[in-house]
Protein backbone atom coordinates (compact mmCIF):
# COMPACT_ATOMS: atom_id res chain seq x y z
CA UNK A 1 0.00 0.00 0.00
CA UNK A 2 1.50 3.57 -1.30
CA UNK A 3 -0.83 5.74 1.27
CA UNK A 4 0.52 9.56 2.55
CA UNK A 5 -1.24 11.67 4.38
CA UNK A 6 -2.31 15.10 2.09
CA UNK A 7 0.63 17.59 1.52
CA UNK A 8 -0.13 20.92 3.53
CA UNK A 9 0.09 22.74 0.44
CA UNK A 10 -0.70 22.24 -3.22
CA UNK A 11 1.23 24.03 -6.24
CA UNK A 12 -0.97 26.17 -8.04
CA UNK A 13 -3.83 25.77 -5.07
CA UNK A 14 -4.32 29.01 -3.43
CA UNK A 15 -6.08 29.39 -0.44
CA UNK A 16 -8.71 31.33 -2.29
CA UNK A 17 -8.90 29.19 -4.68
CA UNK A 18 -9.34 25.82 -1.67
CA UNK A 19 -12.19 28.02 -0.58
CA UNK A 20 -14.16 28.47 -3.50
CA UNK A 21 -13.84 24.42 -4.45
CA UNK A 22 -15.01 23.65 -1.01
CA UNK A 23 -18.03 25.65 -1.31
CA UNK A 24 -18.75 23.78 -4.70
CA UNK A 25 -18.36 20.58 -3.35
CA UNK A 26 -20.56 21.58 0.18
CA UNK A 27 -23.15 22.35 -2.10
CA UNK A 28 -22.92 19.52 -4.26
CA UNK A 29 -23.18 17.26 -0.85
CA UNK A 30 -26.19 18.89 0.54
CA UNK A 31 -28.31 19.33 -2.80
CA UNK A 32 -27.35 15.06 -3.19
CA UNK A 33 -27.81 14.06 0.82
CA UNK A 34 -24.43 12.51 0.76
CA UNK A 35 -23.06 12.65 4.08
CA UNK A 36 -19.70 13.17 3.29
CA UNK A 37 -17.70 14.55 -0.08
CA UNK A 38 -13.96 14.26 -0.58
CA UNK A 39 -12.54 16.46 -3.21
CA UNK A 40 -8.92 15.13 -4.75
CA UNK A 41 -6.57 17.13 -6.94
CA UNK A 42 -4.07 15.40 -8.64
CA UNK A 43 -0.40 16.79 -7.70
CA UNK A 44 1.81 17.12 -10.75
CA UNK A 45 4.70 17.30 -8.78
CA UNK A 46 4.44 14.27 -6.44
CA UNK A 47 2.21 12.29 -8.87
CA UNK A 48 -0.59 11.55 -6.05
CA UNK A 49 -4.05 12.23 -5.65
CA UNK A 50 -4.02 14.75 -2.58
CA UNK A 51 -6.94 15.57 -0.54
CA UNK A 52 -8.31 19.28 -0.96
CA UNK A 53 -11.45 19.52 0.36
CA UNK A 54 -13.64 17.21 2.75
CA UNK A 55 -16.86 18.96 3.42
CA UNK A 56 -19.44 16.94 5.66
CA UNK A 57 -22.93 17.02 7.13
CA UNK A 58 -23.08 17.78 10.87
CA UNK A 59 -23.52 14.21 12.28
CA UNK A 60 -22.02 13.80 15.41
CA UNK A 61 -21.36 9.99 14.46
CA UNK A 62 -19.41 11.27 11.53
CA UNK A 63 -16.80 13.00 14.18
CA UNK A 64 -17.05 9.81 16.06
CA UNK A 65 -15.93 7.59 13.52
CA UNK A 66 -13.32 9.68 12.18
CA UNK A 67 -11.89 9.84 15.33
CA UNK A 68 -12.30 5.74 16.06
CA UNK A 69 -10.44 5.20 12.89
CA UNK A 70 -7.41 7.55 13.68
CA UNK A 71 -6.76 6.24 17.14
CA UNK A 72 -7.24 2.64 15.83
CA UNK A 73 -4.71 3.75 13.18
CA UNK A 74 -2.04 5.90 14.31
CA UNK A 75 -0.94 7.61 11.22
CA UNK A 76 -4.38 7.13 8.93
CA UNK A 77 -6.28 9.95 8.74
CA UNK A 78 -9.68 9.30 6.60
CA UNK A 79 -9.94 12.70 5.95
CA UNK A 80 -6.45 13.93 4.42
CA UNK A 81 -5.00 11.10 2.14
CA UNK A 82 -2.97 11.18 -0.96
CA UNK A 83 -2.36 8.10 -3.22
CA UNK A 84 -2.14 7.39 -6.64
CA UNK A 85 -4.17 7.95 -9.03
CA UNK A 86 -3.65 4.18 -10.05
CA UNK A 87 -4.18 2.73 -6.48
CA UNK A 88 -7.31 0.31 -7.40
CA UNK A 89 -9.63 -0.39 -10.09
CA UNK A 90 -12.09 2.31 -8.89
CA UNK A 91 -9.80 5.03 -8.22
CA UNK A 92 -8.15 4.55 -12.03
CA UNK A 93 -11.16 3.67 -13.56
CA UNK A 94 -12.83 7.73 -12.54
CA UNK A 95 -9.32 9.71 -12.90
CA UNK A 96 -7.13 8.13 -15.99
CA UNK A 97 -10.93 6.54 -17.80
CA UNK A 98 -12.41 9.77 -16.63
CA UNK A 99 -15.73 7.94 -16.14
CA UNK A 100 -17.75 8.16 -12.82
CA UNK A 101 -17.78 4.82 -10.53
CA UNK A 102 -20.29 3.61 -8.23
CA UNK A 103 -18.45 1.24 -6.07
CA UNK A 104 -19.27 -0.28 -2.56
CA UNK A 105 -16.85 1.46 0.49
CA UNK A 106 -14.61 -1.36 0.32
CA UNK A 107 -14.05 -1.39 -3.42
CA UNK A 108 -13.52 2.48 -3.38
CA UNK A 109 -10.95 2.46 -0.84
CA UNK A 110 -9.50 -0.55 -1.24
CA UNK A 111 -5.16 -0.48 -1.31
CA UNK A 112 -6.00 3.04 0.65
CA UNK A 113 -7.87 2.23 3.96
CA UNK A 114 -8.07 -1.00 6.22
CA UNK A 115 -11.36 -2.84 5.56
CA UNK A 116 -12.38 -2.68 9.25
CA UNK A 117 -12.51 1.16 8.29
CA UNK A 118 -15.49 0.60 6.10
CA UNK A 119 -17.44 -1.82 8.70
CA UNK A 120 -17.17 1.59 10.82
CA UNK A 121 -18.61 4.05 8.72
CA UNK A 122 -21.30 1.56 7.42
CA UNK A 123 -22.14 0.90 11.19
CA UNK A 124 -21.88 4.54 12.70
CA UNK A 125 -22.82 6.54 9.68
CA UNK A 126 -24.58 4.32 7.39
CA UNK A 127 -22.27 4.54 4.43
CA UNK A 128 -22.28 1.97 1.99
CA UNK A 129 -20.97 3.37 -1.43
CA UNK A 130 -18.83 5.76 -3.06
CA UNK A 131 -19.39 7.87 -6.09
CA UNK A 132 -16.54 8.72 -7.51
CA UNK A 133 -16.71 11.30 -10.13
CA UNK A 134 -13.76 12.54 -12.48
CA UNK A 135 -12.89 16.51 -12.57
CA UNK A 136 -12.28 17.43 -15.89
CA UNK A 137 -11.01 20.46 -17.93
CA UNK A 138 -10.12 20.55 -21.75
CA UNK A 139 -9.91 16.60 -21.68
CA UNK A 140 -7.26 16.45 -19.01
CA UNK A 141 -8.22 14.75 -15.38
CA UNK A 142 -7.47 17.43 -12.62
CA UNK A 143 -8.80 15.00 -9.43
CA UNK A 144 -11.24 13.47 -8.05
CA UNK A 145 -14.67 14.17 -6.18
CA UNK A 146 -15.71 11.29 -4.03
CA UNK A 147 -19.00 11.55 -2.58
CA UNK A 148 -20.03 8.86 0.40
CA UNK A 149 -23.42 7.52 0.30
CA UNK A 150 -26.03 5.27 2.31
CA UNK A 151 -26.91 3.60 -1.54
CA UNK A 152 -26.34 3.82 -5.31
CA UNK A 153 -27.61 7.30 -6.19
CA UNK A 154 -30.19 7.84 -8.62
CA UNK A 155 -29.71 9.24 -12.01
CA UNK A 156 -30.42 12.81 -10.62
CA UNK A 157 -28.46 12.86 -7.76
CA UNK A 158 -25.67 11.24 -10.38
CA UNK A 159 -25.89 14.25 -12.38
CA UNK A 160 -25.95 16.69 -9.56
CA UNK A 161 -22.73 15.48 -8.96
CA UNK A 162 -21.28 15.43 -12.63
CA UNK A 163 -22.31 19.12 -12.75
CA UNK A 164 -20.06 19.92 -9.41
CA UNK A 165 -17.24 18.17 -10.60
CA UNK A 166 -17.21 20.25 -13.80
CA UNK A 167 -18.15 23.29 -12.54
CA UNK A 168 -15.17 22.62 -10.37
CA UNK A 169 -12.80 21.58 -13.56
CA UNK A 170 -13.99 24.93 -14.81
CA UNK A 171 -12.95 26.86 -11.88
CA UNK A 172 -9.30 25.06 -11.50
CA UNK A 173 -9.21 25.85 -15.07
CA UNK A 174 -9.35 29.53 -15.48
CA UNK A 175 -7.20 29.50 -12.41
CA UNK A 176 -4.57 27.93 -14.32
CA UNK A 177 -4.56 29.84 -17.02
CA UNK A 178 -4.51 33.16 -14.42
CA UNK A 179 -1.55 31.41 -12.77
CA UNK A 180 0.12 30.79 -15.79
CA UNK A 181 -0.37 34.34 -17.63
CA UNK A 182 1.13 35.73 -14.19
CA UNK A 183 4.15 33.82 -14.02
CA UNK A 184 4.77 34.43 -17.67
CA UNK A 185 4.29 38.10 -17.20
CA UNK A 186 6.57 37.67 -14.38
CA UNK A 187 9.03 36.43 -17.10
CA UNK A 188 8.75 38.76 -19.37
CA UNK A 189 9.73 41.41 -16.57
CA UNK A 190 12.52 39.82 -15.41
CA UNK A 191 14.24 39.27 -18.53
CA UNK A 192 13.02 42.95 -19.47
CA UNK A 193 15.15 43.64 -16.80
CA UNK A 194 18.37 41.62 -17.88
CA UNK A 195 17.70 43.12 -21.76
CA UNK A 196 17.72 47.00 -20.09
CA UNK A 197 21.31 45.85 -18.54
CA UNK A 198 22.56 44.10 -21.84
CA UNK A 199 22.60 47.72 -23.28
CA UNK A 200 25.21 48.73 -21.16
CA UNK A 201 26.48 45.67 -18.83
CA UNK A 202 28.21 43.08 -21.75
CA UNK A 203 27.30 39.79 -22.23
CA UNK A 204 28.95 38.09 -19.47
CA UNK A 205 27.02 39.87 -16.81
CA UNK A 206 24.06 39.66 -19.24
CA UNK A 207 24.12 36.26 -19.10
CA UNK A 208 24.99 35.74 -15.52
CA UNK A 209 21.82 38.13 -14.38
CA UNK A 210 19.87 36.09 -16.57
CA UNK A 211 20.33 32.83 -15.18
CA UNK A 212 20.04 34.31 -11.82
CA UNK A 213 16.93 35.69 -12.16
CA UNK A 214 15.90 32.22 -14.22
CA UNK A 215 16.68 30.35 -11.49
CA UNK A 216 14.70 32.67 -9.03
CA UNK A 217 11.37 32.68 -11.34
CA UNK A 218 11.39 28.92 -11.72
CA UNK A 219 12.32 27.42 -8.07
CA UNK A 220 14.93 25.92 -9.64
CA UNK A 221 18.41 24.26 -8.21
CA UNK A 222 19.78 24.90 -11.34
CA UNK A 223 19.63 27.32 -14.17
CA UNK A 224 21.94 27.03 -17.41
CA UNK A 225 22.56 28.69 -20.57
CA UNK A 226 24.32 26.73 -23.19
CA UNK A 227 25.57 28.72 -26.36
CA UNK A 228 26.44 27.50 -30.25
CA UNK A 229 30.01 28.15 -30.89
CA UNK A 230 30.81 30.36 -33.64
CA UNK A 231 31.51 26.60 -35.78
CA UNK A 232 27.99 26.04 -35.91
CA UNK A 233 28.45 22.33 -34.73
CA UNK A 234 29.76 22.73 -31.12
CA UNK A 235 27.90 23.93 -28.33
CA UNK A 236 29.15 24.74 -24.21
CA UNK A 237 27.33 26.52 -21.49
CA UNK A 238 28.09 30.40 -20.99
CA UNK A 239 26.26 30.95 -17.76
CA UNK A 240 25.20 29.21 -14.73
CA UNK A 241 23.42 29.57 -11.07
CA UNK A 242 23.20 27.31 -9.04
CA UNK A 243 20.80 26.38 -5.42
CA UNK A 244 22.62 25.70 -1.77
CA UNK A 245 21.39 22.14 -2.91
CA UNK A 246 22.59 22.13 -6.14
CA UNK A 247 25.89 23.24 -5.54
CA UNK A 248 25.92 20.22 -2.42
CA UNK A 249 24.99 18.05 -5.32
CA UNK A 250 27.31 18.93 -7.88
CA UNK A 251 24.83 19.21 -10.59
CA UNK A 252 26.95 22.30 -12.24
CA UNK A 253 27.95 22.12 -15.74
CA UNK A 254 30.15 24.76 -16.34
CA UNK A 255 33.09 22.38 -16.73
CA UNK A 256 31.86 20.49 -19.12
CA UNK A 257 33.72 20.78 -22.40
CA UNK A 258 32.18 21.83 -25.62
CA UNK A 259 29.94 19.44 -27.28
CA UNK A 260 28.62 18.45 -30.81
CA UNK A 261 25.50 19.72 -31.50
CA UNK A 262 22.66 16.58 -31.33
CA UNK A 263 25.11 14.97 -28.11
CA UNK A 264 23.16 14.79 -24.81
CA UNK A 265 19.92 16.31 -23.95
CA UNK A 266 20.84 19.98 -24.43
CA UNK A 267 22.13 19.17 -27.92
CA UNK A 268 19.25 17.39 -28.69
CA UNK A 269 17.08 20.22 -27.95
CA UNK A 270 19.45 22.49 -30.35
CA UNK A 271 19.41 20.08 -32.92
CA UNK A 272 15.74 19.50 -33.19
CA UNK A 273 14.73 22.84 -31.99
CA UNK A 274 12.10 21.50 -29.85
CA UNK A 275 11.40 21.28 -26.14
CA UNK A 276 12.48 18.44 -23.43
CA UNK A 277 10.77 17.98 -20.35
CA UNK A 278 12.30 14.95 -18.51
CA UNK A 279 11.03 13.80 -15.21
CA UNK A 280 14.20 11.67 -14.09
CA UNK A 281 17.75 12.75 -16.42
CA UNK A 282 19.22 9.37 -15.16
CA UNK A 283 16.62 7.52 -17.43
CA UNK A 284 16.29 9.61 -20.13
CA UNK A 285 17.92 8.24 -22.99
CA UNK A 286 19.08 10.81 -24.66
CA UNK A 287 21.06 12.54 -21.40
CA UNK A 288 24.26 10.94 -20.03
CA UNK A 289 23.85 11.67 -16.28
CA UNK A 290 23.39 8.42 -15.05
CA UNK A 291 25.85 7.75 -12.57
CA UNK A 292 24.22 10.02 -9.75
CA UNK A 293 22.28 8.98 -6.55
CA UNK A 294 19.81 11.57 -6.64
CA UNK A 295 17.21 11.96 -8.93
CA UNK A 296 17.23 14.91 -10.82
CA UNK A 297 13.95 16.49 -13.11
CA UNK A 298 14.89 19.02 -16.00
CA UNK A 299 13.31 21.59 -19.05
CA UNK A 300 15.44 22.01 -21.60
CA UNK A 301 14.24 24.81 -24.01
CA UNK A 302 15.31 26.21 -27.37
CA UNK A 303 16.89 29.29 -27.41
CA UNK A 304 15.62 31.63 -30.76
CA UNK A 305 16.57 34.54 -32.80
CA UNK A 306 14.30 34.48 -35.64
CA UNK A 307 14.41 30.43 -37.10
CA UNK A 308 18.33 30.18 -35.97
CA UNK A 309 18.65 28.39 -32.52
CA UNK A 310 21.08 30.24 -30.97
CA UNK A 311 21.31 28.36 -27.81
CA UNK A 312 19.38 25.68 -25.29
CA UNK A 313 18.22 26.92 -21.68
CA UNK A 314 18.25 24.19 -19.26
CA UNK A 315 16.34 24.11 -15.21
CA UNK A 316 16.61 21.59 -13.20
CA UNK A 317 15.11 20.38 -9.62
CA UNK A 318 16.46 17.46 -7.28
CA UNK A 319 14.99 14.93 -5.17
CA UNK A 320 11.33 14.51 -5.21
CA UNK A 321 10.85 18.10 -6.36
CA UNK A 322 9.25 17.77 -9.89
CA UNK A 323 8.35 20.31 -12.51
CA UNK A 324 4.85 21.18 -13.40
CA UNK A 325 3.21 21.22 -17.29
CA UNK A 326 2.87 24.94 -16.13
CA UNK A 327 6.87 25.42 -16.04
CA UNK A 328 7.65 24.52 -19.11
CA UNK A 329 5.73 27.48 -20.69
CA UNK A 330 7.53 29.63 -18.21
CA UNK A 331 10.79 28.71 -19.41
CA UNK A 332 10.20 29.43 -23.15
CA UNK A 333 9.06 32.66 -22.07
CA UNK A 334 12.39 32.89 -20.05
CA UNK A 335 14.47 31.16 -23.39
CA UNK A 336 12.53 33.62 -25.51
CA UNK A 337 12.92 36.44 -23.70
CA UNK A 338 16.71 35.63 -23.20
CA UNK A 339 17.21 34.86 -26.64
CA UNK A 340 16.65 38.83 -27.61
CA UNK A 341 18.67 40.12 -24.57
CA UNK A 342 21.48 37.63 -25.96
CA UNK A 343 20.90 39.48 -29.00
CA UNK A 344 21.03 42.90 -27.94
CA UNK A 345 24.04 42.26 -25.59
CA UNK A 346 26.38 40.86 -28.87
CA UNK A 347 25.27 43.77 -31.02
CA UNK A 348 26.16 46.36 -28.13
CA UNK A 349 29.40 44.47 -27.61
CA UNK A 350 29.83 44.81 -31.73
CA UNK A 351 28.99 48.59 -31.61
CA UNK A 352 31.28 49.00 -28.42
CA UNK A 353 34.07 46.84 -30.64
CA UNK A 354 33.80 48.93 -33.99
CA UNK A 355 33.77 52.52 -32.18
CA UNK A 356 36.96 51.68 -30.08
CA UNK A 357 38.88 50.02 -33.48
CA UNK A 358 37.66 53.29 -35.27
CA UNK A 359 38.86 55.70 -32.38
CA UNK A 360 42.26 53.83 -32.32
CA UNK A 361 42.82 54.39 -35.64
CA UNK A 362 42.01 58.05 -36.07
CA UNK A 363 44.14 58.75 -32.86
CA UNK A 364 46.96 56.49 -34.89
CA UNK A 365 46.59 58.69 -38.10
CA UNK A 366 46.13 62.13 -35.89
CA UNK A 367 49.81 60.86 -34.21
CA UNK A 368 51.28 59.91 -37.89
CA UNK A 369 50.18 63.52 -39.20
CA UNK A 370 52.29 64.80 -36.50
CA UNK A 371 55.25 63.01 -36.85
CA UNK A 372 55.49 63.92 -40.19
CA UNK A 373 55.18 67.86 -39.72
CA UNK A 374 57.94 67.37 -37.18
CA UNK A 375 60.26 65.22 -40.02
CA UNK A 376 58.85 67.98 -42.63
CA UNK A 377 60.47 70.72 -39.39
CA UNK A 378 63.49 68.61 -38.92
CA UNK A 379 64.61 68.76 -42.26
CA UNK A 380 63.93 72.11 -43.34
CA UNK A 381 66.55 73.31 -40.42
CA UNK A 382 68.48 70.94 -41.44
CA UNK A 383 68.35 72.26 -44.63
CA UNK A 384 69.26 75.72 -43.29
CA UNK A 385 71.80 75.34 -40.77
CA UNK A 386 72.67 78.81 -39.97
CA UNK A 387 68.98 79.47 -39.05
CA UNK A 388 68.99 77.23 -36.00
CA UNK A 389 71.01 76.55 -33.10
CA UNK A 390 72.28 72.90 -31.45
CA UNK A 391 69.75 73.29 -28.91
CA UNK A 392 66.59 73.86 -30.96
CA UNK A 393 67.77 71.42 -33.46
CA UNK A 394 68.29 68.83 -30.71
CA UNK A 395 64.51 69.99 -28.71
CA UNK A 396 62.80 69.16 -32.72
CA UNK A 397 64.58 65.35 -32.98
CA UNK A 398 63.35 64.96 -29.54
CA UNK A 399 60.18 65.80 -30.20
CA UNK A 400 59.98 63.21 -33.56
CA UNK A 401 62.03 60.43 -31.47
CA UNK A 402 58.87 61.12 -29.02
CA UNK A 403 56.16 60.97 -31.82
CA UNK A 404 57.31 58.11 -33.36
CA UNK A 405 56.90 55.89 -29.91
CA UNK A 406 53.46 56.87 -29.91
CA UNK A 407 52.55 55.88 -33.13
CA UNK A 408 54.26 52.78 -32.33
CA UNK A 409 51.94 52.46 -29.06
CA UNK A 410 48.57 52.91 -31.14
CA UNK A 411 49.70 50.41 -33.89
CA UNK A 412 50.37 47.86 -31.19
CA UNK A 413 46.58 48.75 -29.81
CA UNK A 414 45.44 48.32 -33.24
CA UNK A 415 46.91 44.65 -33.34
CA UNK A 416 45.98 43.82 -30.09
CA UNK A 417 42.40 45.19 -31.01
CA UNK A 418 42.53 43.31 -33.95
CA UNK A 419 43.70 40.01 -32.54
CA UNK A 420 41.23 39.77 -29.65
CA UNK A 421 38.35 40.23 -31.58
CA UNK A 422 39.54 36.80 -33.98
CA UNK A 423 38.20 34.50 -31.08
CA UNK A 424 40.18 31.70 -30.58
CA UNK A 425 38.61 29.42 -28.16
CA UNK A 426 34.43 28.11 -27.22
CA UNK A 427 32.39 31.70 -27.24
CA UNK A 428 29.24 32.70 -28.00
CA UNK A 429 28.06 32.08 -31.61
Amino acid sequence: MELELATIHLPGISDHLRRQCHLIAEHARAVTGAPRAILLLYDETIRRLVTVATPGSEIALQQIAVDLVRRNYPGLDPLALSYRPTINDAVAAAFVGQRTQVNTMEEAFANIMPAPVSAIARGLVGITHVVSTPVVAEGRALGLIRFLVAGPPSAAQQALMEAAASQIGLTLANAELAEQARRQLAATRAMGEVARLSASAGLTVTLDALVGRARDITDADAATVYLVDDDGATFSPAAESLSDQGRAADIGRMATPRREIGTGLVGWVIAAGEAAFVPDVRRDPRTQTRHTAIREGAIAVPMRVGSTVVGCFRISVLGKRRFAEGDLWVAQTLADEAAVALQNAREMERIEARARAEGERVAAARTAREIDAALAELLRCLGTRDLRTEGELRAIVDDARALAQRLETAVQRLSSSDSAREPDGPLPA
